[in-house]
């Protein structure tokens, strides 16, 4: 203990310069007026810094002052003060500190040049004794500036204000509480006991402040924007009405655009079709033409040659001239063989297009079911140099181009397909790459929407500060057996996935999942809300939750309320015993209905560390998968290629405009023996009755061509008329395909990027009918469209007209002025529904905040810290009898604010640090909650005078003391406080002051304390017997007793005491004398 040993004096009220010694337990003891107090609140100047509580023992509102002290007041009038002019004061006290056996002074010096101006400093000097030259300079004090000098090497602080002095008290004297700063005075100022509270209030609880100006203030706040947000979320949900019409308006609207363009491109393609057609009948026609032509002039040629000839030999009759018709016939030889030798070089150039041809048929014939024409057009290739019926073969090679052209069109679609899929392999290659890469990381790969809103929310949690993360369920299960993991798996199925965060930040993660899916970025996501699952704690016997394990608790809980009712059966017959049930297998029984549970969802594991293990392996082997389809796709797509190669039909069609070739050099070679069989009759000078019947073989040859050029001529004519017609109706369908074009190209543009998903449903539509059927199937849907376009305007109609009267909205009801309609809508969400709500977060946040800290926290602290004070005292009361009474505080719960102290006393609160907005906290204390925060959101003045005594701790607590007689029985002091004497009411006072000194000294944090305490006036009104308990009680505790009390106590309290003083008066000096018994003992 650090102990006051000595207190030097100069210049203090009647004290001109006095040194006294105080023992462990000290007495001061002399008549009414003669120092006592003084001394004490010399003392009380020094330790507590403050001159406020001079002599408050004697008089309640003494007004004693520095200035009465050091130039000692007089009370007359004409003389007030004994000293004057200018004065230096010094007030001194020595501590031995028992553990370092050292000593230190502490004091102040007081310079004062008159009266009422005076400058006080204080000091503190180590290992150093009072000696008289320290603060004297011969017979005159020393100032503050010569002290200050003079001790300078000794001064290890020196404090100008009594803030840095009481910093250095406290730290001197042990590193105390201020608490030390409001005790002292306390002691000294004696009063007896009427009123309990009064008492503890005064001498046992101190008054801790708690400032709620700004929980008021966050609580108005939050109540206010929580209105207005309210108001904004009504007008966005009727404005979400709204735009769910509109949209439905729109989609219509956008189905009839894509109808109009389905029409429109069935109607191009109709007539691309009908071109297809006439560009077909123009070359058939036109190529049929040129053969009627060419053979027409074969013949007129021939018909020229014939008549010549005939004139010839008719010549030869009248003239005789053999000569030069034989000269005309070998001319005419060499024109047919010329003629035959170019049409035998045209038949070579067909006959090898028909072996190229012949070897692509060849490879064809090899596909199973091909069709008919191919195996017929391979017998016509092979007699190609045969053939006669040339339009026969003509119509057979038409078939088998048609055919190859199909097939050619179905490969090239199945080559489409098969890319496709190669486009899907590669794609799922890529995922199954990234999978791979995330499970070597122990990184499962979930649906997007469960890693967006992961995401999402842990990147608000660190935003506002909070260090927990969301979790997603299925990484903090365990399975503990694995017969049943199929079950579970296949159980939980998109459980799994459910994101998990803690109660308190529930709230924030269901807004921002509320927020994603506004945006249309997150749908199906499990949110838990885990502070609703304090029931399911237990995991049910025979449940399938009895197999799962979990390290978080909520997790845990979660599983137990959706496995729990899950009975576990390990035969089929056994399921329906149970309401819910399930076997190994993942046969599970629910609502009176057996299904299995198709593997897919639990083949592959997410549960437990091995789950990392085997969906690797899984990955793996569904790489190995891919990569084998991925070969099987471009082996099949070579195939396509080569077989394609084979169905070209180049070959085929110069067969086809070639076959002509072989009748006609057939027709030449007929011609050449005739010419050759003429020049042999001619060579053997013929007679004229030959020349005759030839000349007339040669009329009827001639009159059978002119025929055979007239037929010709007709059909010539006949075919040019089909061509022209053929090419008057092109160029009308020409022209109507490029306005069709015209068409689609605005819509297409109107449509923009839609165009495209047009076009592939287009394609899909078309794919499997015939152009008109589509046309006749989408007429039915566009108008069925139309009626339902009609409905939902209607209906956004009537929104916008109810909208518009709740609200004052200008803008009309109709589609036209949706847009201003969506400004509205987008204002509201993307800046005055997220301000507003960001603002009540806010509020709420700092609402809460300060109702924790600033009201909860705080109220709680001090009320667990005065519980704690209770306890220490009635520790220290627990053996000690006081007129064979016994003492015991109590301290219980308010009868008239008992709901207010249980929610201030809830530590499920201040723990676990749940949202006093929802959870187990609200539910136990809401209408406290609520009651508080209405008085809260009061105006000022009203909130002020309600709230007065809700910040004081003490409020919630009722005391008393018990007090306990010999026989057992007790007493309450609120009930016998009026029928005590004044000597039974002291008891308690002196009792409960000196437990709170024991207990403010040890909780020191400095090491070794001090243990002054002091009391002026003491044991009035109390007999002998009270007076020695109490002594006893106080010198059985750590504490240095100084004690002032009049003489006649001196027999009753000396004995108890280590010294006595007596203070004296002689004239207008206080002087201090040891007090002596008869037995020689000070």
């Amino acid at each position: 203990m650090k102990k006051l040993t000595r207190l030097k004096l100069i210049n203090w009220h009647r004290f001109s310069d006095v040194t006294i010694d105080f023992g462990d337990s000290t007495l001061i003891s002399g008549e009414n007026g003669a120092g006592k107090s003084t001394l004490l609140d010399a003392i009380q100047f020094v330790v507590t810094c403050s001159t406020n509580h001079f002599n408050k023992a004697a008089h309640e509102n003494g007004k004693r002052k520095l200035t009465g002290y050091i130039r000692c007041k007089t009370g007359r009038e004409n003389h007030p003060y004994e000293r004057t002019g200018e004065i230096s004061a010094h007030v001194a006290l020595e501590f031995y500190e028992e553990s370092k056996e050292k000593y230190f002074v502490i004091g102040a010096v007081i310079d004062s040049a008159t009266e009422g101006q005076e400058t006080v400093v204080r000091y503190l000097m180590d290992n150093v004794m009072l000696e008289d030259e320290m603060f004297k300079i011969g017979n005159r004090p020393r100032t503050i500036t010569e002290f200050r000098s003079f001790n300078n090497k000794n001064i290890k602080l020196f404090a100008k204000t009594n803030a840095e002095g009481k910093k250095m008290m406290k730290q001197r004297f042990g590193r105390i509480e201020d608490k030390f700063f409001q005790l002292i005075p306390k002691a000294l100022a004696f009063k007896p006991i009427d009123d309990i509270k009064d008492f503890v209030y005064s001498y046992v609880l101190d008054e801790k402040e708690v400032n709620i100006d700004n929980l008021r203030e966050n609580v108005r706040s939050y109540q206010e924007l929580e209105k207005t947000l309210e108001g904004v979320k009504n007008r966005i949900e009727k404005l979400s009405e709204i735009e769910c019409h509109h949209k439905a308006v729109v989609d219509c609207i956008q189905s009839d655009r894509m109808y109009e363009y389905f029409m429109a491109q069935s109607d191009l393609d109709l007539t691309k079709e009908q071109i297809g057609v006439l560009q077909d009948e123009i070359r058939r026609e036109s190529y049929r033409l040129e053969q009627l032509n060419a053979k027409c002039i074969s013949m007129k040629k021939e018909l020229e040659n014939k008549e010549e000839v005939r004139t010839l030999l008719l010549a030869e009759l009248n003239a005789n001239s053999d000569f030069q018709t034989l000269e005309k016939q070998k001319k005419y030889l060499k024109e047919l063989q010329e003629k035959e030798e170019i049409q035998y070089q045209e038949k070579k150039r067909l006959l090898e297009s028909g072996k190229k041809a012949g070897q692509k048929v060849k490879r064809l014939l090899e596909i199973p079911d091909v069709d008919e024409c191919m195996k017929q057009y391979d017998e016509l290739l092979h007699r190609l140099k045969d053939t006669e019926d040339v339009v026969s073969a003509q119509e057979l090679i038409d078939r088998a181009i048609a055919y190859k052209k199909h097939m050619s069109t179905k490969l090239q679609r199945k080559n489409l397909e098969i890319q496709s899929r190669l486009n899907e392999i590669a794609a799922d290659l890529q995922e199954t790459e990234q999978r791979i890469s995330n499970l070597k990381q122990h990184r499962f790969s979930y649906p997007p929407a469960v890693q967006l809103l992961m995401s999402r929310v842990e990147q608000e949690l660190l935003k506002i500060g909070r260090t927990a993360k969301p979790r997603i369920l299925c990484e903090m299960l365990e399975i503990t057996d694995e017969t049943w993991r199929n079950a579970v798996e296949g159980y939980l199925n998109t459980q799994r996935f459910y994101v998990l965060v803690e109660p308190e930040h529930f709230d924030i993660a269901l807004g921002i999942y509320e927020k994603l899916r506004r945006e249309k970025k997150a749908y199906g996501v499990g949110l838990i809300n885990s502070g609703k699952l304090e029931e399911y704690d237990i995991a049910p016997a025979g449940s399938l939750a009895t197999v799962v394990e979990s390290k978080s608790i909520y997790a845990k809980r979660y599983v137990n309320m959706v496995l729990g009712k899950v009975h576990m059966c390990k035969r089929v017959d056994e399921l329906k015993q149970y309401p819910v049930s399930i076997t190994p297998n993942c046969m599970r029984y629910q609502n009176h209905v057996a299904s299995a549970i198709r593997p897919e969802i639990y083949t592959t594991p997410f549960i437990g560390k091995n789950a990392f293990k085997v969906q690797y392996e899984q990955a793996l082997q569904k790489k190995e998968d891919l990569n084998r389809q991925k070969i099987e796709c471009k082996d099949r797509m070579t195939h396509i290629e080569v077989t394609l190669q084979w169905l070209e039909w180049d070959d085929d069609t110069d067969v086809k405009y070639r076959i002509t070739i072989v009748s006609e050099l057939k027709r030449t070679g007929l011609e050449i023996e005739k010419c050759e069989t003429e020049i042999r009759n001619l060579q053997q000078n013929t007679t004229m009755i030959e020349k005759q019947i030839r000349a007339d073989e040669m009329r009827k040859e001639c009159e059978e061509l002119k025929s055979h050029i007239s037929k010709s001529d007709r059909e010539s004519g006949a075919c040019e008329l089909k061509i022209s017609n053929a090419k008057d109706r092109l160029v009308e369908c020409e022209d109507e395909c490029i306005h069709k074009n015209e068409l689609i190209t605005d819509i297409a543009q109107k449509a923009e990027n839609e165009i495209v998903l047009w076009k592939k449903e287009y394609e899909k539509q078309t794919g499997d009918k015939t152009l008109e059927q589509f046309r006749q199937n989408f007429d039915r849907r566009r108008k069925a469209n139309n009626t339902t376009k009609e409905n939902a305007d209607k209906k956004m109609t009537s929104a916008m007209y109810d909208y518009k009267t709740a609200f004052d909205f200008g803008a009309p009801a109709t589609l036209e002025a949706y847009p201003e309609y969506a400004a509205v809508q987008e204002r509201l969400v993307n800046s005055e529904l997220l301000n507003y709500e960001e603002k009540v977060r806010k509020a709420k946040l700092s609402a809460e905040e300060e109702f924790r800290e600033q009201f909860l926290s705080k109220l709680q602290e001090n009320m667990k810290q005065a519980q704690g004070e209770f306890k220490e005292l009635n520790k220290a009361l627990k053996d000690i009898t006081f007129s064979n009474e016994r003492y015991e505080f109590l301290y219980l719960p308010s009868k008239s604010y008992g709901k207010y102290y249980d929610m201030i006393m809830d530590d499920f609160n201040v723990v676990q640090g749940e949202s006093i907005f929802s959870g187990l906290f609200h539910e136990n204390h809401k209408e406290v909650i609520d009651e508080l925060f209405s008085k809260l959101a009061l105006d000022q003045d009203n909130g002020i005078k309600a709230l007065d005594e809700f910040t004081d701790y003490r409020t919630y607590m009722d005391y008393d003391i018990k007090i306990t007689h010999e026989d057992g029985s007790y007493s309450l002091y609120s009930k016998v406080c009026e029928e005590k004497s004044g000597g039974e009411t002291q008891t308690p006072f002196y009792v409960t002051v000196a437990a709170s000194f024991v207990q403010l000294y040890n909780n020191n944090i400095g090491g070794e304390a001090i243990g002054l305490v002091m009391f002026d006036e003491a044991f009035n009104n109390m007999d002998d017997e009270r007076i020695g308990a109490v002594l006893e009680f106080m010198n059985r505790l750590p504490l240095q007793i100084v004690i002032a009390a009049p003489p006649d106590k001196i027999q009753y309290i000396g004995p108890k005491m280590q010294e006595t003083l007596l203070v004296l008066t002689d004239d207008k000096v206080s002087f201090v004398e040891e007090y002596r018994y008869a037995s020689g003992r000070k």
